[in-house]
Formats: C-alpha cells, sequence, structure tokens
C-alpha cells in the first residue's frame, strides 16, 4: 500500500472524527416529547399594590431578558410565553447551531397561583442529519431556579 493512500484513509478518518460531536453530558433524549415541565407556586405578597398577574409576567420577562432568550409567542391573558429557539454553544463546536434550547411558561389559575416551566433541548447529531429532542438536566435546574428565585415562594 502507498504512502499517499496511507495518508488518504487516515485523513478521512480523522476528518470524520473531528466532524463527530457529542451532546453534553447534561442532555437527556425524549423519546415522545422534549422537555420536562417543573412547577413553581408563586409567592403570595404580589399584587398588594399593583395587579398580581402583571407583576409576575414582567418577572418572567426579566429572567428570560437576561438570559438572551427572544418570545416566539406570548399570551397575557392566559399567561402563555414560548421563547424562539436560542442556539448554544458545546465546547468543542466550531459553529453554533449544533445545540439550542427553548422555555415554555404557562401560568395556572385566574389570579395565577402555579407556573408551569418546560425547557426544551435539541441537539444536532450530523451522523443522522437530523435534530434530536429533549432535554438539559442542568440547564432545567439552572432556569427552574432562576424564575423560582424571581416568582416562587422563596424570592432573591
Amino acid at each position: 500500500m502507498s504512502w499517499f493512500r496511507i495518508i488518504s484513509i487516515l485523513s478521512v478518518f480523522f476528518l470524520i472524527i473531528s466532524c463527530a460531536s457529542n451532546p453534553p453530558a447534561t442532555f437527556v433524549e425524549a423519546q415522545d416529547e422534549g422537555g420536562v415541565w417543573k412547577s413553581i407556586r408563586l409567592h403570595s405578597n404580589y399584587g398588594l399594590f399593583r395587579n398580581k398577574n402583571q407583576e409576575i409576567w414582567n418577572r418572567i420577562f426579566d429572567v428570560l431578558s437576561k438570559r438572551a432568550y427572544r418570545l416566539e409567542e406570548r399570551d397575557p391573558i392566559s399567561g402563555y410565553i414560548r421563547t424562539s429557539w436560542k442556539n448554544m454553544l458545546l465546547a468543542d463546536d466550531k459553529e453554533d447551531k449544533k445545540y439550542r434550547s427553548r422555555i415554555i411558561v404557562k401560568m395556572l389559575g385566574n389570579v395565577w397561583h402555579t407556573a408551569q416551566v418546560k425547557i426544551e433541548v435539541q441537539w444536532r447529531d450530523n451522523h443522522k442529519d437530523a435534530w434530536i429532542t429533549g432535554y438539559d438536566s442542568a440547564l432545567v435546574e439552572d432556569i427552574y431556579n432562576d424564575l423560582q428565585g424571581r416568582i416562587g415562594t422563596s424570592v432573591r
């Protein structure tokens, strides 16, 4: 076998390896529906001098905007918010479109008493040429704790 052929085979092998990226260890693939719903019991002191629903709505927007999520869909009457997909870089990524997340918030009750939060994550699998849906356990906890701290019973 010639050196040229060996070098060519090795080059192709290393190219394939370098193009293969794996999701982070915190990514969990979901078979049927992406994301996990978590509930936040809302603090009862909101609305003393202002509309409780509006105060909670403003605080949720504050958390999402600080995390640079853009709103895709919102309904202040029913209390539904969905952000657009936000591209996230993995440690070994050269492109920023291999891992993305979005947040969904649903409020319960006429005078909101509970917020349901879901963070969906998709990872681009280049081998299957498809987006794999699931959630990121670290991101779920991080965003949940941030929202819990702003609107929940343990306000910070």
